[in-house]
């Protein structure tokens, strides 16, 4: 770059600077549009979007007091848009930050919940040798509920270890990412069985048809994730007393990984909507069951780092009511690849 700035806003905030340790030394000793400070030009200018203060060592601009003031005047007035973006970039940060405490909040507070809910909380305060003794009674009392609460918390406790990965993998420029070829079925088993009390309350059977053997190309985290996402989404919208079929298949050297199921509709001009962040079904949204429309497209985002996809299949002629809901067969597809060459492991 023929100069180098620093570059404030009108709150004497730096919002740019890629000056030289040189150059910052000399700040000081600057106070008009273009002067010469030793082997270098240097000038400062505000205008009404900030102010911004140059260092050049080009040959040409030494030269020409003239051609540095219209460069450093060029800059100066590009102010503006470079204030937008920052603050555009510094929303989007801080919006994925605060979603990130909210959710891991959120999941901690429902973790002490389920403890508080099997050991009543004024007994894990009391601090005498008794205490184990006494969980110990509770949980050989209430073994079931013991046994649904650690489940709870061995899947709030997932959730919140995808939020990091989350955050980690799609919002770092340089993700770390293992491609390795994994047993696809034993990936999915690992997040499935997660939600096996989730289904049993919906009163929902689990088909799980494959092979065992199928292998795919892919991080493991990033693909876990993917999978929670989908899951946690099949068991919201999943219709009650019905049958969930998940199929593992081999086709044209990519692993097909189908979720088809009854649940809640989706219109046809939705289908290519339901993949952005934000964006809830309408019928999602009156059965009182949308979040912040951000599960499945994080599934798609990090999918992509994968060389991977999702996509969705609807049958509108499905279309049936149920308690006042409209349910239709959706089919939810992952697909994943076995030919390496595929896979851009660059990411």
């Amino acid at each position: 770059m023929e100069i180098r700035y620093r570059a404030f806003n009108n709150d004497g905030e730096i919002i740019f600077c890629n000056l030289e340790t040189s150059d910052k030394l000399s700040i000081k000793d600057i106070n008009t549009p273009s002067q010469k400070i030793g082997n270098k030009r240097a000038g400062t200018m505000t205008v009404e979007s900030g102010t911004i203060i140059g260092f050049t060592s080009n040959k040409d601009l030494l030269k020409s007091s003239s051609k540095f003031r219209t460069n450093l005047s060029f800059i100066a007035n590009s102010l503006k848009y470079l204030n937008e973006i920052i603050k555009d970039s510094n929303d989007k940060v801080n919006k994925s930050t605060s979603r990130l405490l909210h959710n891991l909040t959120s999941l901690n507070a429902h973790n002490i919940q389920e403890i508080y809910s099997l050991i009543p909380q004024d007994l894990l305060a009391k601090k005498n040798s008794g205490q184990v003794k006494l969980v110990e009674s509770i949980i050989k009392k209430e073994s079931r509920e013991a046994s649904l609460c650690l489940l709870r918390l061995a899947k709030n406790n997932i959730a919140m270890k995808t939020e990091f990965s989350v955050f980690n993998k799609l919002f770092d420029k340089n993700p770390n990412l293992q491609f390795k070829f994994h047993n696809v079925h034993k990936v999915m088993m690992n997040i499935l069985y997660l939600f096996f009390s989730d289904f049993t309350d919906k009163n929902v059977n689990v088909k799980i048809e494959c092979d065992g053997k199928k292998s795919a190309f892919f991080d493991y985290e990033s693909i876990h994730v993917a999978l929670f996402h989908l899951i946690e989404n099949s068991v919201k919208y999943i219709k009650p007393n019905t049958e969930l079929e998940i199929s593992i298949n081999e086709i044209d050297n990519k692993i097909l990984i189908s979720f088809e199921m009854d649940s809640i509709q989706i219109r046809a001009e939705e289908v290519s909507l339901l993949f952005d962040e934000g964006f809830s079904g309408e019928h999602s949204k009156k059965s009182g069951k949308s979040g912040s429309g951000i599960g499945l497209s994080r599934a798609k985002n990090i999918l992509e780092l994968n060389s991977a996809s999702i996509k969705l299949d609807i049958n509108e002629d499905s279309l049936h009511g149920y308690q006042s809901v409209p349910y239709q067969r959706n089919i939810f597809t992952i697909i994943l690849n076995r030919d390496i060459s595929l896979i851009d492991t660059s990411k």
